[in-house]
């Protein structure tokens, strides 16, 4: 019985369509082609036969080209954004698996180093995105990654105020923390007052206890007989 595989490599690719954009609109995706393709030479068709859609009923033919939707359903990512990246990667010589893209009256091909064409088939690829894969073996056989998911994304007036209100979170409770850490900081009257506690009743201070009682009891001795108690010169006039 006949029948038609499309190539892993394109598999792959709508897999990672799939893991960037898991909820997205599938209505025109496509692989295999319709009636309308089979009357004409197409990657749509197996192994791009014309006419007759499956060339060798013995064999499994392969499929070389994948429609996908254009709606992906994640704000900020278009699909004119997958189309540029992929187009970078492949003039950079990073990807190599695509032999050319059509999207919006557009083409890119690998044969003329991927400059932007227009295109004027009657279909104008503006409800998906159509993309042709390599006749070679290693290539079309290839399932690596097509780094779909380091597109970047333009973030939305959502995304804004999530990211926002984190940032004032995490500020607010780095401010607590540091308030937190300097209310623990003694004062320097603090630091005073444990000074003085310890050196009074420290048994090594420099002052014995006998000094002690010889100067209290001479201060008093002269507030009884209202004399006036010197100060030390650094303390005139405090």
């Amino acid at each position: 019985m006949a029948s038609w595989i499309l190539v892993p490599c394109l598999v792959k690719l709508r897999s990672d369509f799939n893991a960037i954009a898991p909820n997205r609109d599938r209505s025109s995706d496509g692989s295999v082609g319709d009636l309308a393709h089979q009357n004409s030479q197409s990657d749509h068709n197996p192994d791009e036969t014309g006419n007759v859609p499956i060339r060798d009923p013995d064999k499994v033919n392969e499929v070389h080209a994948i429609d996908v939707d254009v709606d992906l359903r994640v704000p900020g990512l278009s699909m004119e954004n997958v189309v540029q990246f992929l187009l970078t990667r492949c003039r950079s010589g990073a990807e190599k698996r695509l032999r050319y893209i059509i999207y919006n009256r557009r083409i890119w091909q690998a044969s003329n180093g991927w400059r932007q064409k227009p295109y004027t088939g009657p279909n104008a690829h503006d409800h998906h995105g159509h993309f042709s894969a390599s006749y070679e073996s290693h290539l079309e056989a290839s399932t690596a990654s097509w780094h779909l998911e380091d597109i970047p994304v333009a973030f939305t007036e959502d995304d804004k105020k999530w990211l926002s209100a984190e940032i004032t979170k995490q500020v607010k409770a780095q401010v607590a923390d540091l308030a937190a850490s300097i209310a623990a900081v003694p004062t320097a009257d603090q630091n005073g007052a444990a000074a003085l506690r310890a050196f009074r009743s420290s048994p090594t201070t420099g002052m014995s206890d006998t000094g002690r009682n010889l100067i209290s009891a001479e201060i008093t001795e002269a507030v009884v007989a209202g004399v006036a108690v010197e100060r030390f010169a650094a303390n005139k006039g405090k």
